[in-house]
C-alpha cells in the first residue's frame, strides 16, 4: 500500500471519529450559586444513669436486687431507675416504649426459664415521666427538647407474675429463672 493510500484512511478514520462525537459540542450556560446554607441533623438517645435502680415487691418491699428473692405467681415487681434523654430536631417525636422481648431466659435448654420468661414478657409495661414525656400509658411520646440538652425521665418497668385461677396452670414455670440484664427501654422516633 502507498504512503497516500494509507495517509487517506487513516485521515477518513480521524474525521469519522470527530463526526461521531458530533453530538459533544459545547453549547452556552451558567450556573449561579444558591447561597442556601447548611443542614444539620438532630439526635435521638436514650441512656441509663449510673445510679443504681430498685425494686418494689408487690408496692411496698424496697429491694436493691432480687438475687435471692423467689418470685411466685401473683407478685408484682416494679424496676424504677432515672434516665436520661436527648431528643433534639425541629420536627422530631419519638415513642419511649418497653422491649418485652429483653426478658430473657436464662437458659433456652431449661423449659421452665423459657415458660416463666414468657409469662413475664406478655406482661412487662413501662411507665415513664420527665420533661418531654407524654402523660398516660406506654408508649409514651417524647417531643424535642432544647439542642443537645440531656433531659432527666423517671422509668419503671413494672412485671406481673400472673396467677391463673385454674389450679397449676403455672406449674410449667416452678424453678424457672430469667436474666433481667438485658432489659430494655427504647426511644424510637416515629
Amino acid at each position: 500500500m502507498n504512503k497516500f493510500l494509507k495517509g487517506g484512511i487513516a485521515g477518513a478514520v480521524g474525521i469519522v471519529l470527530l463526526l461521531g462525537g458530533a453530538g459533544t459540542f459545547a453549547l452556552w450556560n451558567s450556573s449561579a450559586n444558591t447561597d442556601a446554607g447548611t443542614i444539620a441533623a438532630g439526635n435521638l438517645s436514650v441512656v441509663a444513669s449510673s445510679t443504681a435502680g430498685s425494686w418494689t415487691v408487690n408496692g411496698s418491699t424496697s429491694r436493691a436486687t432480687m438475687t435471692g428473692y423467689k418470685v411466685v405467681p401473683g407478685d408484682v415487681l416494679v424496676y424504677s431507675k432515672t434516665m436520661s434523654i436527648i431528643a433534639t430536631g425541629d420536627n422530631l417525636v419519638a415513642t419511649l416504649g418497653i422491649t418485652p422481648a429483653s426478658i430473657l431466659a436464662t437458659s433456652t435448654s431449661a423449659p421452665a426459664d423459657v415458660a416463666l420468661a414468657a409469662y413475664l414478657t406478655k406482661t412487662a409495661t413501662l411507665t415513664a415521666t420527665g420533661t418531654g414525656i407524654s402523660t398516660g400509658s406506654a408508649p409514651y411520646t417524647v417531643t424535642a427538647g432544647a439542642a443537645g440538652v440531656s433531659q432527666d425521665i423517671s422509668v419503671a418497668v413494672t412485671i406481673t407474675f400472673p396467677k391463673s385461677t385454674t389450679a397449676g396452670f403455672e406449674n410449667d414455670t416452678k424453678l424457672g429463672s430469667v436474666n433481667l440484664n438485658a432489659l430494655a427501654v427504647t426511644l424510637t422516633q416515629k
